[in-house]
């Protein structure tokens, strides 16, 4: 009688035939909240930058007129968020664009294979591009000041030349490192571009700063960055033992733990008042537009 060996198969482990999920949708949610995370520091450190340049010309600063980072942040999210109607432009000309790009994807794919080829046989390309586009957007900040400006102080002329002079070398090298060459460049792009906005920004909202100090015109660049200056008309309390300011049209510049904010433009004066001690009236339409030209008659 023959016996037969039974023989037992053990079944693979969980562990050892679980196979480890590769990045998921999780993953990529983690990495565009991550991206958007500190696309908002930057932004609001920016924005915090440029709107402390401005009401640094009254000598106020933006807590004073409660503009902290999460009120200016929140007022540059409204309005960029405003501009999406141009999505309904988009949405027009979506399908002659997609029509073109289905005629031409076999020219633009050669025309890609051609530059890629091209940038791998000339590293040194790749470094060229990086710095002109750099170099351009110092370019762009130059010609804001005017050519006039620009031949006479040579400011911009050479921190343009001082950006591309520091640029070219510092992607060059930063691209020869093997695995983290893309990302150190994309550091440096992102450092310059970001030294780019706080100049030119900030210059521009110190010279509006100026200009609103001296003819009280208010344009539409402070608006988007959070500030909101108003045409108010000014009735203040009487105080005994106290000399109080003349009632009048003033340029309203905001308000933080109940005490106002305004800059009386006809004596280059910045008042801070408890609300119980003035009476703000503002107003709508041509009403609004007549005070307006009240406060900057009274600039002159």
């Amino acid at each position: 009688m023959h016996h037969r060996a039974m023989s037992t198969v053990t079944p693979p482990s969980t562990a050892e035939t679980a196979i480890s999920p590769g990045p998921g949708k999780k993953d990529a949610l983690q990495a565009i909240v991550t991206v958007l995370g500190l696309s908002g520091v930057l932004l609001t450190g920016i924005q915090y930058w440029a709107v402390d340049r401005y009401l640094a010309q009254f000598g106020v600063t933006p807590e004073e007129v409660g503009l902290d980072t999460a009120v200016l942040l929140t007022r540059v999210a409204t309005a960029l968020a405003s501009l999406g109607f141009l999505i309904l432009p988009m949405l027009l000309f979506g399908p002659g664009v997609f029509a073109m790009e289905a005629a031409e994807g076999s020219n633009r794919r050669q025309a890609s294979r051609f530059v890629l080829k091209t940038f791998r046989k000339h590293p040194g390309l790749r470094t060229l591009a990086l710095s002109a586009l750099v170099g351009l957007g110092w370019t762009a900040m130059a010609l804001v000041e005017g050519p006039t400006a620009l031949l006479a102080e040579g400011t911009w002329m050479v921190i343009w030349a001082a950006g591309t002079l520091v640029a070219a070398p510092a992607l060059h090298l930063a691209g020869k490192h093997r695995t983290l060459g893309p990302l150190l460049r994309l550091c440096l792009v992102v450092f310059f571009m970001t030294a780019l906005c706080l100049i030119s920004l900030g210059d521009a909202m110190e010279k509006r700063g100026k200009q609103t100090v001296e003819a009280a015109q208010l344009g539409g660049l402070e608006y988007v960055l959070g500030v909101r200056p108003q045409y108010v008309r000014a009735d203040f309390a009487e105080v005994p033992g106290s000399t109080e300011p003349a009632d009048g049209p003033m340029l309203y510049l905001g308000q933080a733990g109940g005490v106002h904010v305004l800059y009386d433009c006809a004596s280059s004066h910045v008042i801070r008042k408890a609300a119980a001690q003035v009476h703000l009236t503002s107003q709508v339409g041509p009403a609004q537009e007549r005070l307006a030209l009240e406060v900057e008659g009274s600039c002159r």
